[in-house]
């Protein structure tokens, strides 16, 4: 069964709170727990800190002529999109798993 990787896991941490990751995928996703785990032990031990660091490294790139709310505004839809993007890579990677398979032949 395919799961998500450390370094997935670590960067959808940028992007989601564990909880959000673990309902946006549920079918390939550890328990909350062990993606706790998996992340402390790859140099996250604080997402939500990591999760604020990076949105503010966004904000400090933005643009100097946006106002704070359309900075905002734009960092939400790159997150967003960045989501987006992330669900139809693993989606992809899916498919490659299945192809990769070897097919069973039914014995009649």
């Amino acid at each position: 069964m395919y799961k998500l990787t450390d370094k997935q896991l670590s960067e959808l941490v940028l992007l989601l709170s564990v909880p959000q990751i673990a309902e946006m995928f549920p079918r390939y996703t550890p328990t909350e727990r062990t993606i706790y785990r998996r992340l402390n032990r790859n140099g996250i031990s604080r997402p939500d800190k990591a999760r604020r660091a990076y949105r503010t490294s966004l904000l400090l790139d933005a643009p100097p002529n946006l106002t704070d709310r359309e900075a905002l505004v734009l960092i939400n839809k790159n997150i967003q999109d960045r989501v987006e993007d992330f669900r139809v890579l693993v989606e992809i990677d899916l498919s490659l798993i299945h192809i990769s398979e070897p097919t069973r032949l039914l014995s009649i």
